[in-house]
């Protein structure tokens, strides 16, 4: 079960990632055309963001049928047919299950929506609306919904209400209902028993949900339920029966959940190996970092924040899930994330040497490395004016940033600007050939018009390339058990501008230095000096070990005794 720790994950998001019959939208057979070149990186898995038929109200996380392909990436033989292919290239398949919710269009939904007295009714969360003075009917509570707006949608056929915590299609399933989570294991017993590796688990520390289902925060305004849905009891236990009755009954199933503002606590009781729940998790502080309580469209810290602080974070987690017996899922970018170069680096002048030394900073943390596809390459975010928006986040939060937070449109639309998903969804740049060579057809959303110089064709041609160095860097950590395994060490922890630690297993030890700002900074690694470091990689010039080290904007090195 230890070799989940040594795995190296590349994401696809299937919509963005190759389009292989000319109408705009990336497929599966797109994604077999080029599993030659996801191995040349030295991956060993593939994440698939969700294949299954859906509606796309949120691109493939609202899911009509678990058993069936999204016909717009093509059929279950052509995923057949990739499974078979990725296995013969050394390399597993995981899927994305979405079992908080399905989507309004689902079987089970609509055979709920007949009657209050379907069998399938309990397959949800359905409460009784309430009245108001003037007799109104009103939603059950007052939650949020991660996406604005209220979390209850209107049964057309009673006063009773359904639960959408996310889009207004997506519907949330009932995990007390034992029938409901068999449905989930039969689900996944399918995909399993066709041979992929394993699961992420989307918000799988949501499933649960309290009791009576309460009034979230002070129970006037709209609030979101964070107290009443996030990392409850139950939902461990959920997690820990889904373990028993599925995961353990496979070999080696790959398992990441997405813990959506896990604590520390939670994140390791969710993955310490003698709980028999998950192998790993992710955690989203460092990609909250600069937003206000509400998320990341909460603009209200104006999304300042320093290197000090992410540096803190970081060896917050480190720390915290090591010595918590946990393990992580590390990523700087995902299909919900902004583009990790915008965001944590610099993508004008320092573009380049930022993209490396994020690279270099994921790639040698404690945990399982996860590649987003396109940074290998250092894409960016992209300037999305409003009608190039696709994501229904972005779309409806535009409209409540103005109606809630009263909040200008200008200002609203900026706001989306900056963090929407959309920059994460844009086309894979493969080359400069018109729109990117994703498609010869018209693509289902803007091209970043920087593809002309950041494109795959160009950086397999460059000298010192960031590709080359995402290779060179797996092809280290592929070989070295202290990177994979071993401990964290924090060096130089005041330092307001340099990231510094030691990974050590036996006798192998290894010392990254990463300056996280934009300006000239200086390490003081004079706790360190008594070893014989030897630079083994580094974003600008290979210089010797110094016990007190000046570096570059953006500057990373890694050291080996």
């Amino acid at each position: 079960m230890g070799n989940f720790k040594h795995r190296i994950v590349y994401q696809i998001w299937p919509r963005s990632f190759k389009d292989s019959n000319g109408d705009g939208i990336g497929d599966l057979q797109g994604i077999i055309g080029k599993l030659d070149y996801i191995k040349s990186l030295g991956v060993d898995t593939i994440w698939l963001s969700p294949i299954y038929a859906t509606g796309n109200k949120d691109y493939g996380y609202d899911i009509d049928d678990y058993y069936k392909i999204n016909p717009e990436f093509g059929s279950m033989e052509d995923f057949d047919e990739l499974l078979h292919k990725s296995k013969k290239l050394g390399m597993g398949i995981v899927m994305d299950l979405v079992a908080n919710h399905t989507s309004d269009q689902h079987s089970w939904f609509q055979e709920a929506l007949k009657s209050k007295d379907s069998p399938y009714r309990n397959y949800y969360i359905f409460k009784q609306g309430k009245r108001n003075k003037k007799g109104e009917l009103l939603p059950p509570n007052n939650w949020l919904s991660a996406f604005g707006g209220s979390a209850w949608q209107k049964d057309p056929n009673s006063d009773e209400f359904y639960l959408t915590l996310f889009t207004p299609n997506q519907c949330d399933l009932n995990w007390k209902n034992e029938k409901v989570r068999e449905g989930i294991y039969e689900i996944m017993r399918f995909w399993l028993d066709k041979g992929i590796l394993g699961f992420r688990m989307d918000v799988i520390n949501t499933i649960a949900k309290k009791d009576g289902l309460p009034p979230a925060g002070k129970g006037k305004k709209l609030d979101f339920p964070f107290e009443h849905i996030v990392s409850l009891p139950k939902s461990h236990e959920y997690v820990k029966e889904m373990h028993e009755k599925v995961l353990s009954q496979y070999e080696d199933v790959f398992t990441v959940g997405e813990g959506m503002v896990t604590s520390l606590e939670d994140l390791n009781a969710y993955t310490r190996p003698e709980e028999k729940k998950l192998q790993m998790m992710f955690q989203f502080d460092v990609h909250l970092i600069g937003c206000g309580p509400l998320g990341k469209f909460d603009f209200r810290k104006g999304y300042r924040w320093t290197p000090k602080e992410l540096k803190d974070l970081i060896i917050h987690w480190q720390t915290g899930v090591e010595k918590g017996g946990g393990w992580l899922g590390n990523f700087l970018s995902n299909h919900d994330q902004p583009r990790q170069v915008s965001r944590f680096g610099h993508d004008g002048a320092f573009r380049r040497k930022s993209a490396k030394s994020l690279a270099l900073l994921n790639f040698t943390l404690r945990g399982t490395p996860f590649l987003y596809q396109g940074e290998e390459i250092g894409m960016t975010n992209c300037h999305l004016d409003e009608e190039d928006w696709r994501d229904f986040e972005a779309i409806n939060d535009y409209r409540v940033l103005q109606e809630m937070m009263h909040l200008p449109k200008p200002l609203a639309r900026k706001v989306i600007q900056k963090m929407t998903r959309d920059h994460a969804r844009t086309p894979m740049q493969w080359s400069e050939e018109k729109n990117a060579g994703f498609t010869t057809g018209t693509p289902w959303i803007k091209v970043n018009p920087n593809y002309s110089y950041i494109n795959v064709d160009k950086e397999i041609k460059r000298e010192n390339s960031i590709l080359a160095f995402y290779k060179k860097l797996i092809e280290i950590r592929k070989n070295a058990e202290a990177l994979n395994i071993g401990s964290f060490i924090p060096v130089d922890t005041e330092n307001k501008k340099v990231l510094s630690y030691l990974r050590q297993e036996g006798e192998e030890t290894y010392l990254t230095v990463i300056n996280l700002s934009g300006s000239l900074a200086e390490a003081n690694l004079m706790d360190v000096s008594a070893y014989n470091f030897k630079p083994v990689l580094c974003t600008y010039d290979a210089l010797p070990f110094m016990p007190s080290m000046k570096l570059q904007p953006y500057e990373g090195r890694l050291y080996k005794v």
